[in-house]
């Protein structure tokens, strides 16, 4: 059985600044570069380093952008699951920080136009498990998702809503809960989402409404997570940060992958927080496999 992954494949535009310009202001970037990215491809590139089965469910449309990521699909081996002629796919820009941290502009494409016909064309047979990104249900697609989630609960969902978690229609964001998902956030995501003052009190909200695992990442602290019992933290890995772009989708493909792969909880969380580490190491969201084994060497326990 194996993972879909269900999301966005998009053009990155990574830019390199000292500091985010103020209003009016002109500043020159010191490196940039254009990648494929997308919060399902990041996490799909995760589980394939990891060597883990999954599908990779993403829109690919008609113009430049799509053409550079039906290329690179093929190149990793992937069937295009989703082939819409209708519109180019979008692209995101990076703008990153000399501390690491990043802040995104997105312009979506393709990948924001989900609707009932795509997902009913997919075969879940091979399928136990099942991730969604919150960009892919925060706007009119939403309601099309959600309710194709809730015709497989049987199967074992992942949601990371994301930064746009705040913008997600309420109905959907019940429908998603509804289906007892394994939710992943960071710490400033949960705190907005529930407005509560403690990330304890944030994710025991959170946890009242999925019934299910819920993850915080908290950064530099490690890794939150509750199940209904014990609170636990388990401790984050030494790194020196390059960005931190992609470092939220390898948690949760990490994630995916140990839980696969037969670990427990905190063992899946453990693996997931060397390959964030790895991740934010170097500049970019993926990695290929030469490089992510050497990474996860690097950071071995």
């Amino acid at each position: 059985m194996k993972t879909l992954v269900v999301g966005a494949a998009m053009i990155d535009m990574l830019m390199k600044i000292e500091a985010l310009p103020k209003s009016g202001e002109d500043v020159l970037c010191s490196e940039s570069g254009i990648v494929i990215g997308g919060c399902a491809y990041n996490v799909a590139n995760t589980l394939r380093n990891l060597g883990c089965g999954h599908s990779l469910c993403v829109p690919v449309g008609k113009g430049p952008y799509a053409d550079m990521i039906r290329s690179e699909l093929q190149k990793c081996g992937y069937e295009i699951l989703i082939q819409d002629d209708s519109q180019d796919n979008g692209y995101c820009l990076d703008l990153v920080e000399a501390s690491g941290e990043r802040t995104f502009i997105t312009a979506q494409g393709i990948e924001g136009a989900f609707c009932p016909e795509w997902m009913d064309a997919l075969d879940m047979d091979p399928y136990d498990k099942i991730y969604v990104a919150g960009y892919q249900v925060c706007n009119q697609g939403g309601h099309a998702v959600s309710k194709w989630l809730s015709r497989h609960a049987d199967k074992e969902i992942f949601f990371a809503p994301g930064p746009v978690i705040c913008s997600i229609d309420s109905a959907v964001m019940e429908e998603i809960f509804s289906v007892h998902p394994i939710l992943h956030l960071n710490e400033k995501e949960a705190m907005d989402y529930t407005g509560a003052e403690h990330i304890s009190d944030a994710v025991r909200e959170l946890y009242s409404r999925t019934g299910n695992l819920v993850i915080v990442t908290l950064g530099e602290k490690g890794t939150a997570c509750y199940e209904g019992n014990e609170l636990r933290t388990v401790p984050s890995v030494k790194t020196t940060v390059a960005d931190t772009i992609g470092a939220g989708d390898s948690h949760i493909g990490a994630v995916i992958g140990g839980l696969s792969m037969g670990l427990g909880t905190e063992e899946s969380i453990r693996l997931a927080n060397r390959v964030a580490a790895a991740v934010v190491s170097v500049q970019g969201p993926v990695m290929n496999k030469e490089m992510f084994d050497e990474k996860m060497e690097e950071y071995h326990e």
